[in-house]
């Protein structure tokens, strides 16, 4: 009996080590807006879901989901960086073929929203800002 003790101690934390585990690699969803600003300060703003999956420590797969001009949108791409504080960046693509447009993003999560800005790349690879957005965690 005595040795059975701790070896149900420790399958018991093998088994919260997995459960957290199996937690940590869950989707993670992000709601919040955006904004494109536009030179005659006519903005477009819009509602902005993100779900990102992990890819690792810091490491994840994105897909933006968002209404443009009455139609569905979505984007996919990577992200690096903390979901809770601190920097997070990354890229994405629209999920049509027909049109190609590569987007980056960057800013901050702070008190659980991340604050950022988005732009997309010319074909000389350079960034053309584009507006802001945030994402917080669902309450």
């Amino acid at each position: 009996m005595k040795r059975s003790i701790p070896a149900l101690f420790c399958l018991a934390i093998f088994a919260l080590a997995l459960n957290a585990a199996a937690l940590a690699a869950e989707d993670v969803t992000l709601k919040g807006s955006f904004v494109w600003a536009q030179d005659d300060g006519d903005n477009r703003t819009g509602d902005l879901t993100a779900i990102l999956t992990p890819d690792g420590e810091n490491q994840w797969s994105v897909a933006f989901h968002f209404m443009w001009e009455e139609e569905p949108h979505t984007y996919l791409g990577t992200a690096t960086g903390s979901l809770t504080a601190g920097a997070l960046e990354g890229t994405a693509e629209h999920d049509n073929e027909d049109h190609e447009i590569s987007f980056r993003f960057s800013g901050t999560f702070e008190d659980g929203t991340f604050a950022g800005t988005h732009g997309w790349v010319n074909e000389d690879g350079t960034l053309e800002e584009a507006g802001t957005l945030t994402l917080a965690h669902p309450e």
